[in-house]
């Protein structure tokens, strides 16, 4: 530790990251041939970027990382005040036809080095963004905005189990049994057919309902309540 913040004294750090990505996800449908995610470069100079996309693995690299995709462009600059769209091709493998399948998509944002610093000693980091990119087939039995009459809940000792009963993957942003306990510690993801138990070592509470906030297609948070079975 005394090494690091050595280093840090040492040479100035530059930690920025310029580049968002306009949306929290996105979703590519089977039957389009390309969709597109769009960059915005909020920064004063311009920033070169890398992207590419992941299968679930955090430490993936663009070298390491094996989808059935094609992003284009893999590496660009973009200038200050701009935007850039990356276009995402499906290029065909084994995914199921009955459920989503998730994907992520990284955008490093690498800044250039200010032209006062140039020539001096400096630690500069690169930014990594990254959101959930969604493989939906087309023809699943249910519409995404159904999705949540599909969720049942059952009580496991003192946690709650969570029955995701859609073909879609279910993102929970809290889970409380009353107004002011939320047993999640953390944003909660949830397969297509699947379940998890969040134990409660909040409340003792035997309610018999829980209200919990969900993530819809648009990144919105949707509030909604369900009685424990």
């Amino acid at each position: 530790m005394k090494r690091i913040l050595l280093l840090a004294v040492l040479f100035p750090c530059l930690c920025s990251a310029n580049v968002i990505i306009s949306a929290t996800r996105s979703i590519y449908p089977s039957d389009k041939k390309e969709i597109s995610v769009q960059l915005l470069n909020d920064g004063d100079s311009p920033s070169l970027v890398q992207a590419w996309i992941d299968d679930g693995e955090p430490d993936s690299t663009p070298e390491t990382a094996k989808v059935p995709f094609l992003l284009m462009p893999p590496v660009v600059k973009v200038p200050a005040h701009s935007g850039q769209q990356l276009r995402v091709k499906y290029i065909g493998g084994k995914l199921p036809s009955d459920r989503e399948s998730v994907f992520y998509l990284n955008v490093l944002d690498i800044p250039p080095v200010p032209e006062n610093l140039e020539g001096k000693s400096i630690m500069q980091l690169a930014i990594r963004s990254r959101i959930k990119l969604f493989f939906r087939p087309v023809g699943l039995k249910i519409s995404p905005k159904d999705m949540i009459d599909k969720l049942t809940l059952t009580r496991e000792g003192k946690g709650i189990t969570v029955h995701n009963a859609s073909p879609y993957y279910l993102t929970l942003s809290s889970i409380r049994i009353n107004k002011t306990d939320n047993i999640l510690k953390q944003g909660l993801m949830i397969d297509p057919f699947s379940q998890k138990t969040i134990e409660n070592t909040k409340s003792s509470s035997s309610e018999n309902s829980v209200s919990f906030i969900y993530i819809n297609d648009y990144g919105a948070s949707i509030e909604s309540r369900k009685k424990i079975q």
